[in-house]
């Protein structure tokens, strides 16, 4: 995991967290696909769970509801947070109620990850779900869906500036920091083009890493002309959203 510019906005979600303080929070960490929010859910998450009294993060909520639907993850979260390796009940509603009433009492810190349905949330967190001092953690392309639930806090992931972008971009195409004089105008050509999307310019760095000058200048025009399928096929999820 290549953490350029992610220090500065674990920070800053953690500060959103007021982890002092004993009410449940709720926080929404939004932005288009590829800008780095799971990421930053990540480093929270290894941060700060052991603060608490059990955690889970549910990752790919959006791919897991579509494949194995939403007491799949139901039972996951149980089994995370009651230390279970099977937690046996058989709908939707049923374990709502389970949920609540098994875990009320204790202070807990969920992430759900790439949620884009109101159902996903209203089968998997509450206010009234937890013990006090918990904290729930959800990530979305859709601002919208976030308001509409009623979270507590949103924070807006941003694009990296272009400094973080290069230094990203140097990282994944050699392997350093810095970019040498005769790939600089092409680097930044290439960071230009990203726009500050984490996962455009580690798709482009990966590419370009170890190819001659001529090369480069040969891809980034192909490129410009036809995006790489990968970003494509994320930009596009969260176009349709």
């Amino acid at each position: 995991m290549d953490l350029v510019g992610m220090d500065s906005r674990v920070n800053e979600v953690i500060s959103c967290l007021d982890m002092g303080l004993n009410n449940v929070c709720m926080l929404g960490i939004w932005g288009m696909g590829g800008m780095g929010k799971t990421t930053i859910a990540e480093v929270v998450f290894d941060r700060i769970r052991s603060q608490f009294d059990a955690y889970s993060f549910l990752a790919n909520v959006r791919e897991v509801t579509e494949k194995q639907g939403l007491v799949h993850l139901q039972k996951q979260l149980l089994s995370d947070i009651l230390f279970e390796s099977s937690v046996d009940v058989h709908n939707i509603h049923m374990r709502i109620s389970k949920i609540r009433q098994r875990l009320r009492a204790r202070m807990v810190l969920i992430i759900l990850d790439d949620v884009d349905q109101l159902e996903q949330l209203e089968a998997l967190c509450g206010h009234s779900w937890f013990g006090s001092g918990s904290r729930i953690i959800i990530t979305s392309r859709d601002e919208h869906l976030l308001r509409t639930y009623g979270v507590d806090k949103m924070y807006k992931v941003k694009p990296l500036t272009d400094a973080e972008a290069l230094q990203l971009f140097c990282r994944k195409a050699f392997k350093k920091d810095q970019v040498g004089e005769d790939f600089l105008e092409l680097s930044k050509n290439v960071v230009e083009y990203a726009n500050g999307l984490p996962l455009a310019i580690e798709v482009f760095g990966s590419f370009l890493f170890g190819r001659s000058v001529e090369v480069w200048s040969s891809a980034l025009g192909r490129l410009t002309e036809n995006p790489d399928r990968r970003i494509t096929d994320v930009l596009k999820v969260s176009f349709d959203a």
